[in-house]
């Protein structure tokens, strides 16, 4: 499946951050799509082509980059055959991108 990006407007498309081991080297027992749902933190996929255009500064966020978002602002989606993605409501729902 390919995504359309003139369809996104001013929707930006995220990858969830699916832990599988914990830090401490704990597997988890949570599935893929429960982290995709209860989880805050992405990468950034894929970039509407009229985000942030109301804004008079645009933030530096392109694909790739990490990002926290607003936990109730997307939607989550799993085209046939993929991986969870999420479908952000409004590109200002991003809130800061990260580095770790």
């Amino acid at each position: 499946m390919k995504f359309n990006q003139k369809s996104l407007g001013h929707r930006i498309i995220l990858k969830p951050k699916i832990e599988k081991v914990s830090k401490g080297g704990i597997v988890l027992a949570r599935g893929e799509r429960e982290q995709a749902v209860n989880t805050n933190q992405g990468e950034v996929f894929m970039i509407g082509p009229s985000c942030w255009d109301d804004m008079d500064t645009k933030p530096d966020i392109k694909v790739g980059d990490k990002v926290y978002y607003a936990r109730y602002g997307a939607m989550t989606i799993k085209p046939e055959g993929s991986e969870d993605f999420l479908v952000m409501a409004n590109d200002q729902d991003i809130l800061v991108g990260y580095t770790e």
